[in-house]
């Protein structure tokens, strides 16, 4: 068994073992995963040696062709946070946003703004993180918001978000990019 595969193996086993920990149905996870998890039930070493080598090689090629993607927690906070204000089946699909535990969902972002504009609806704004927000409410900023100022996006109830610029009274707004 090469070190590459034995390094695999021995994260999947560490993440599978946080996973039972974390008490998530184990039907959630890849096939690939689950087979590879299934190794450790063999009790003759030799045959528990070629699963894992069965099966490593199969989740490498389920990676390689993207039919199975693997990340680290900071890659799915990234992830998070890149899709903060999308009601999308992606982010469901990816263990964020629409279940039913929602402690470790992202419930605000701190970020600044990098453009101003008014559309027919109020204020558009841009955001460093690439994000657009349009507003969708008829309230309005005591002062009007400038590049550089500090914001904060945060969920509300219902699917709703609101943007607070430079710690005012926030507005309702919606994503659109």
């Amino acid at each position: 068994m090469s070190k590459a595969h034995l390094v695999a193996a021995t994260s999947l086993l560490l993440l599978s073992h946080a996973a039972i920990a974390g008490d998530k149905p184990d039907a959630d996870r890849p096939e690939a995963y689950r087979n590879l998890v299934a190794c450790r039930e063999i009790q003759d070493s030799t045959a528990r040696l070629a699963c894992f080598d069965q099966q490593v090689a199969a989740l490498e090629q389920a990676a390689s062709q993207h039919e199975i993607v693997i990340a680290d927690k900071q890659a799915v906070e990234t992830a998070k946070r890149g899709l903060f204000g999308f009601a999308t089946p992606v982010a469901k699909l990816m263990g964020f946003g629409g279940n039913a535990d929602s402690s470790d969902e992202l419930k605000e972002v701190a970020t600044k703004v990098s453009g101003v504009g008014r559309g027919s609806s109020g204020w558009v704004l841009d955001f460093e993180d690439g994000s657009t927000w349009e507003q969708n409410d008829t309230r309005d900023f005591v002062l009007s918001p400038k590049v550089g100022n500090e914001a904060k996006i945060a969920r509300g109830i219902l699917g709703t978000f609101t943007v607070s610029v430079r710690g005012q009274r926030p507005i309702k707004m919606r994503r659109v990019k």
